[in-house]
């Protein structure tokens, strides 16, 4: 009973920072996220009941893990910049979540072994320590490979001999989990790639941090002191779009809401074109043909670059329009096998396209995993990202991964 009315409880706390943050669709599907991971643990423990398995330091850790997952949204909630006691609070939470992600996994796989042998569905016994040895090493993994670059190679212009630098960012989430200081930290691995342009594919900010990132906004500041920054909007942006519009001016970001600039420097063989589109939840075909009517291809050889948050766009590309489409929003499916070494993820299994590099006749589409730390859930096995994207004349036909 005692882990259930915690449960329950927490449950009601949960959801109630979630709404608290927005009601769109995108929080529903959070909610119920959020709500399987929690029930998870009163099932496990009524699953250790039915099998005599109960005990009080069991009670104990369930409860830990339903507490764990209150806990980030607790600390979002809060809406200032956490210090390293919130920064460790975040990393519990994300072992809570991890745990009950890959748990649920193995009853799933588990089950029809279980119904087969008369076994207990909701008590895997020691079969337990799986995913908890996944939780806390995806955990550990993530955090080592933060300032992970993964380097592009495309077709296009010099800068003096040298190949073009852009550098792309995605999905920073700025909230009280990415502070200022891993901001910095981030600053200082793009600095060190010395960029010729930087851009921003969408959700910059959580909706928990409308109130307070200014270190977001001091971070873009710093990156645009190195090279222009473009960016876009991403869904988690759209609440506060127009004060997003005005902050980002004020620091000389150029915010892309269907629009297209042109960038051009000293030494460049040829200009840089990139068109910025909004972010749709429907309509995205017919909203992207109204953009690129209102601003057609360049009639001289450029690169041509369109940033889109979210990348079903590419679905919609027309053929040999842009050199690459660069997306974000999918954090690397979600759920991802990086860690063991292995491709595939969650929502690579439904043919999202969730990470990496993609083609078809005349378009290629980079999807970036992230630029965020903490890996806010259910993010799981998958590393976040610095995207290096060189360009020369030298590189011939698609973008390639080196």
């Amino acid at each position: 009973m005692v882990v259930a009315a915690a449960t329950a409880l927490l449950a009601v706390a949960t959801l109630r920072h979630v709404w608290s943050g927005g009601t769109t669709l995108n929080d529903h599907a959070v909610a119920v996220v959020v709500l399987g991971c929690l029930l998870l643990y009163p099932f496990l423990w009524w699953g250790a009941v039915q099998s005599g398995a109960e005990s009080a330091l069991l009670a104990a850790a369930f409860v830990a893990g339903a507490v764990g997952i209150w806990v980030i949204f607790a600390l979002l909630g809060t809406r200032v910049e956490l210090g390293r006691v919130g920064l460790a609070l975040g990393v519990g939470s994300q072992v809570a979540y991890a745990f009950s992600l890959w748990a649920g996994l193995l009853i799933i796989l588990r089950a029809p072994v279980a119904w087969g042998l008369d076994l207990p569905l909701a008590w895997p016994g020691m079969w337990l320590m799986l995913p908890l040895g996944l939780a806390l090493w995806g955990t550990a993994w993530t955090w080592a490979r933060r300032h992970k670059v993964v380097q592009l190679r495309i077709q296009g212009p010099e800068v003096a001999g040298r190949p073009l630098c852009i550098v792309q960012l995605s999905d920073l989430h700025a909230s009280p989990l990415m502070r200022g200081q891993d901001l910095d930290a981030l600053a200082d691995e793009v600095e060190r790639l010395r960029p010729d342009i930087i851009v921003v594919t969408g959700d910059l900010v959580m909706p928990f941090s409308e109130d307070h990132h200014r270190y977001l906004l001091r971070s873009l500041s710093r990156l645009r002191r190195l090279a222009p920054v473009l960016a876009c909007p991403g869904n988690h942006d759209l609440p506060v779009a127009d004060q997003l519009a005005d902050e980002l001016a004020a620091v000389d970001v150029a915010w892309l809401v269907d629009r297209a600039l042109t960038l051009d420097g000293p030494g460049w063989t040829t200009p840089v074109h990139v068109l910025g589109v909004d972010f749709r939840w429907q309509g995205l075909a017919a909203h992207l043909d109204q953009v690129l009517e209102q601003h057609p291809a360049p009639s001289s050889p450029m690169l041509r670059l369109l940033l889109a948050h979210d990348p079903r766009v590419f679905a919609h590309v027309p053929r040999d329009r842009f050199t690459l489409v660069l997306s974000g929003h999918t954090h690397g499916g979600q759920v991802g096998l990086q860690m063991l070494g292995m491709r595939g993820s969650l929502l690579g299994l439904f043919g999202v396209r969730d990470h990496g590099l993609f083609h078809r006749p005349g378009a290629s589409l980079w999807v970036h995993a992230g630029s965020w730390h903490t890996g806010l859930p259910p993010r799981m096995g998958v590393a976040p990202e610095i995207v290096q994207i060189l360009s020369s004349p030298s590189f011939s036909g698609r973008p390639i991964r080196a």
